[in-house]
């Protein structure tokens, strides 16, 4: 089992004069508004806390961070273990094939303004790669999101070189790193500070299965899950054959949501 290999944490300033909309008035959640063009790039405020959370419960509601992060909806990814879990159904998750949650365990939820939702992981089992797939006792509700991932188009791994990502860790942070390169059913990251784009991380043991995102269409497309450290590398969420394997496994587990696993073009 490949473990992450412990790391420093690099902290660099955001270039200036990329703007986002604001909050409208009677946005009484505090969610921050994003237009359907907007990417990574555009995300990231100078000096920003990077956490998700202000004060996060695992057994009850949680506070939300105001600062950048509300522009990310993060309602997908249960944090209550250091063993990640991500949605890509209303009632799957994925995870690391070498750090998955054990059966059963709690899969908490936290919606965009705090609300707690649990459900439990009955089964699991191995894609391919260092990606797993669990089933849920029940499905969540609407409110809590489903996470796309890529559509495998002609082109696609040249068009993702250089495109920023938003990676997560184990402590409920956002980091912007950016596309090294794609190989095979693998994609890796970079993370280059003379570019001083937000914050970035050298991943560390424990950040493992952790997911990453591309911004697509104003929402987060998940484009992998840590499997080792330095800028992080993983399965490649937009590889047809990890998909075409992740949908057998789902509909091998069963489940309302079955088969449902949806993608988008980038």
């Amino acid at each position: 089992m490949n473990k992450l290999k412990l790391g420093l944490l690099v902290t660099i300033s955001w270039i200036t004069g990329v703007s986002l909309v604001g909050c409208a008035d009677n946005n009484t959640s505090g969610v921050s508004y994003v237009t359907r063009s907007i990417k990574v790039a555009d995300m990231p405020v100078a000096y920003d806390d990077p956490g998700i959370f202000k004060k996060y419960d695992a057994l009850g509601d949680s506070v939300m961070n105001t600062t950048w992060t509300r522009k990310f909806d993060a309602s997908g990814i249960s944090f209550n273990d250091k063993r990640t879990c991500t949605l890509v159904t209303r009632q799957h998750v994925v995870m690391a094939a070498h750090y998955k949650r054990k059966i059963p365990s709690s899969v908490v939820f936290h919606d965009r303004n705090g609300k707690r939702l649990e459900r439990v992981l009955v089964a699991a089992k191995n894609v391919h790669g260092d990606c797993a797939v669990g089933l849920l006792n029940t499905p969540v509700p609407a409110g809590y999101k489903v996470y796309p991932l890529l559509a495998p188009t002609a082109g696609l791994v040249e068009r993702l070189r250089g495109e920023f990502v938003i990676v997560t860790d184990q402590n409920k942070r956002l980091f912007v790193h950016e596309v090294g390169g794609v190989s095979g059913d693998r994609i890796f990251f970079r993370y280059d500070a003379k570019k001083q784009l937000g914050y970035g991380k050298m991943l560390v043991s424990g950040d493992s299965g952790n997911p990453s995102f591309i911004m697509v269409n104003g929402g987060p497309v998940l484009i992998e899950t840590h499997h080792t450290g330095g800028a992080g590398a993983g399965p490649f969420y937009g590889s047809a054959v990890l998909i075409e394997k992740l949908k057998a496994q789902i509909t091998a587990l069963g489940g309302v949501s079955a088969g449902s696993v949806r993608v988008v073009n980038f």
